[in-house]
Parts: C-alpha cells; structure tokens; sequence
C-alpha cells in the first residue's frame, strides 16, 4: 500500500505549522521562489484556513494555536514545548491535559484542511483514481 500513515502526517502538520512564519515570508517574494513554494502556499493556505474556523467556533483555541506555534511571534528558543503548553495553560486558565487535546484538535483540522486543498491524499485514494481513469481510457481507446 502506498499510503501515509498518521503520525507521519501529523508529524507534517505540526512541522508546517511551526514553520508558518517563515514560510509565510516566501510566499510574498519573487515569482521564482513562487514557483517552487507551491506546495509552501498550499500549506500556508491550509493553516489559514484552520484559524479562521478556529477564530469562528472557539477564538480561545484559535489563541492557543497562535501562540504554541509561533503563528505571529516568534517562539523562544529555550523553551520546550512542555515548558510553552504549561505557561499557556496557566494565562489562558485552562487544564494541561486540555492543551494537550486542543494541540491534537487544531493539528486534525490543519490536515483536513490540507486534504481539502490537495496537499494530503490518504490511503493513495488519488493515485489509484487516476490509475482507473487511465485504465477506463485504454479500454475506452480499444474498443
């Protein structure tokens, strides 16, 4: 089977979402960084996406994604991740376990979000759709 599993995909997920701030950075210069930064817009658009239906159902969680992952400000070098959910926990007055699912929430719905914009496809469903068609083709084409 050629598909992803998913701890590799969150694992994208979480890697594009601390990378946002400079990824966002190449989205606006030349045309030719454009070109090979597709797939760099698509998940820039993908986490955009994601605050904006967090800012829309729960702008408290849509707070917590934005500063766990350094979405606007830089996050500081010596903290751990722990040190930054345990800090957040205490200014937003919620429980560390809640953090914790909130961080597992808002990375599902940046990889469905990814999904929606073609960036992730499960299972290899597409390859094998496009296999199909290709197939439906050459028999098409004998007949």
């Amino acid at each position: 089977m050629k598909g992803i599993t998913l701890p590799r995909l969150r694992a994208e997920a979480k890697r594009q979402l601390l990378n946002y701030r400079r990824n966002q950075s190449r989205v606006y210069r030349g045309a030719a960084l454009r070109a090979e930064g597709g797939v760099v817009t698509g998940w820039a658009r993908a986490i955009d996406a994601a605050r904006a239906y967090f800012r829309a159902t729960d702008p408290l969680k849509e707070r917590y994604m934005t500063r766990l992952f350094g979405l606007e400000t830089p996050i500081p070098r010596s903290q751990t991740a722990r040190t930054r959910i345990i800090r957040l926990s205490l200014e937003l007055c919620v429980s560390e376990s809640t953090m914790y699912k909130w961080q597992e929430e808002i990375l599902n719905i940046v990889l469905y979000a990814a999904v929606e914009y073609g960036l992730v496809s499960l299972f290899g469903l597409r390859d094998g759709a496009k296999m199909e068609l290709i197939g439906e083709e050459a028999a098409e084409s004998l007949d």
